[in-house]
């Protein structure tokens, strides 16, 4: 018995030394730095709207509460994709505050995501974010009519693909970057009436009154919120009178298309199958 209570006794004090060696060596037990936003008159400080080209004054206060700060950087990702770094500063000292400028860069109703991180010399960091939402200026609404796009298996010599922020016809050699819509017909198949796209374009489709409504950008912008969350890469079974609200991949102004189907033609032999269209937008 007494030799019992003995191991019991030297196993305490070890077991309080272990226990504090392992705290000790925990990063997140040292103070993480803070990390604030400048506020006041001519500083963006919370989530906003602003439009392509804006420039956004963005004032940035970080402070160390242990060791030194090391760095500061910001990213941005758009629509929730992959961020990438567009300010990155080296830090060596207790605080640091300075003043970023933001160019506003994408399209109409891209979310951008601006994401501030101070790091200091214990590894520990801090993160704020600000959320911008693109809107449009007020821009002309055009008409473009008597566009087509074929089948993608037909001859060469024939458009497969378009391209709506241009207004113009798209063939096999042509940048990816530049296809908005693109014949969703696989090889060996029939004509299957579906559009894809090869720049991250989104379709929806939404009434025929809407596309006699699209007379200016702040309506179709509108209209584009109120459908975006059901828009897709594809848009399928398309027939003569439906309406198709279209974002652009494309890196433009304004970037909303709404367009109406005029005709759809079926072959049997030829793969000269096309859809026909009129649309609206920036054009």
């Amino acid at each position: 018995m007494k030799m019992k209570h003995l191991l019991f006794a030297l196993a305490i004090p070890a077991l309080a030394f272990l226990t504090s060696c392992d705290g000790g060596s925990d990063p997140d037990a040292a103070p993480k730095p803070t990390l604030s936003f400048q506020t006041g008159s001519g500083f963006t400080f919370a989530d906003a709207q602003a439009g392509v080209n804006d420039i956004l004054k963005i004032g940035v206060i970080a402070k160390s509460n242990d060791s030194k700060l090391t760095k500061v950087t910001i990213n941005l990702s758009t629509n929730g994709g992959t961020p990438g770094v567009i300010f990155d500063t080296t830090v060596n000292a207790n605080g640091a505050t300075f003043t970023y400028n933001y160019k506003v860069q994408g399209s109409v109703a891209d979310v951008l995501k601006l994401t501030v991180t101070a790091s200091d010399a214990n590894g520990t960091t801090a993160e704020q974010s600000l959320s911008i939402e693109i809107t449009p200026a007020t821009v002309a609404i055009g008409l473009q009519q008597n566009q087509q796009i074929y089948n993608l298996q037909s001859p060469a010599g024939y458009n497969g693909a378009y391209d709506l922020t241009k207004s113009d016809a798209k063939y096999n050699a042509d940048k990816p970057t530049e296809k908005d819509i693109v014949d969703g017909t696989p090889s060996s198949a029939v004509f299957s009436r579906s559009w894809t796209t090869l720049n991250g374009s989104k379709f929806v489709k939404v009434s025929a009154n809407d596309y006699n409504l699209s007379t200016s950008s702040s309506f179709i912008y509108n209209l584009w919120k109120t459908n975006a969350a059901n828009a897709t890469a594809t848009v399928t079974d398309i027939k003569l009178g439906n309406v198709i609200l279209v974002k652009s991949g494309q890196s433009v102004p304004f970037g909303l298309y709404i367009i109406k189907v005029t005709e759809v033609k079926e072959t049997t032999t030829d793969n000269l199958d096309y859809i026909k269209f009129e649309y609206k937008g920036d054009i």
